[in-house]
């Protein structure tokens, strides 16, 4: 009788870097935020990013985030785009991957989308009953006051539309903005109000992140976030970036494992705290 297998802590740690393991790291951040509404203290935001189904990408590990997410019981949940990978094909099966989770569920599109096939992408996921925001806004009611989800299209491929996506946009209550491209937020900023909490997905963290190294290189192509909860552009309102789930042309992942995002904001005291790993 063969002994059964086993996987090592060495072994394991391979599968991550080469992109063969299916395991999803979940990220808590806690953000004080002055002046937020008392209805929203302990709202909570999940945030996934970079599905790209296709060969590099597990299914399986599209269905650990979606059961991830479930069990943090988020009020919301954002996806910032890109999940198509290089074909179409795959989107066959997007609608059905991702399905099933169980907050309401908001997204926009990104650049992969856009050179795959975006209607297809948007026929997937509304399909399921998730809601498409590019270049548009939407308000619940939440707690007794305002929320507004603001979403914004691709910059890469020249689809967004910041003031469109801000048109009449009510005053008051809480701002969240989704986009897959963290460097489209500070357009809007300018241009409209001032948002008190941002959500973005873009670049997977680096995906093979080297600290200083990745941020220098990031920042000679323009890009200034890169991973995890700042300021945008250092006193502005806060932007969460995540590494994403999957990957469009390499599996190999270095210091960026495939990671949930939770955002959990709180009054009056400034600041943030991250619990993850």
């Amino acid at each position: 009788m063969p002994a059964p297998s086993r996987i090592t802590p060495a072994s394991q740690a391979v599968r991550r870097v080469i992109g063969l393991d299916t395991e999803v790291a979940l990220r808590e951040w806690t953000v004080w935020i002055p002046d937020l509404p008392e209805g929203h203290d302990g709202l909570r935001v999940a945030h996934l990013s970079d599905i790209h189904i296709g060969l590099v990408t597990p299914d399986q590990r599209i269905r650990n985030a979606v059961e991830l997410i479930n069990s943090t019981t988020p009020d919301l949940t954002l996806l910032t785009g890109d999940f198509a990978s290089r074909r179409p094909a795959p989107l066959a099966r997007l609608g059905r991957t991702l399905a099933g989770l169980d907050s309401p569920t908001y997204f926009v599109l990104g650049n992969h989308d856009h050179w795959v096939d975006a209607p297809q992408v948007v026929q997937q996921l509304e399909g399921v009953g998730y809601t498409h925001l590019d270049n548009r806004h939407h308000t619940l009611e939440h707690g007794g006051a305002p929320l507004h989800l603001i979403g914004l299209n691709d910059p890469v491929t020249r689809n967004h539309r910041p003031e469109q996506a801000i048109a009449e946009l009510p005053e008051g209550g809480t701002r969240l903005l989704l986009a897959h491209q963290a460097e489209s937020l500070a357009e809007v900023s300018r241009s409209g109000p001032t948002f008190i909490c941002a959500s973005a997905g873009t670049r997977t963290g680096g995906q093979i992140y080297l600290g200083g190294l990745t941020r220098r290189l990031m920042r000679r192509h323009g890009i200034r976030h890169v991973r995890g909860l700042a300021r945008l552009d250092g006193e502005g309102p806060w932007l969460h970036v995540t590494h994403g789930v999957g990957s469009a042309v390499t599996p190999l992942r270095v210091a960026a494992r495939p990671e949930v995002g939770l955002l959990t904001l709180r009054r009056d005291r400034a600041g943030s705290f991250f619990r993850g790993d």
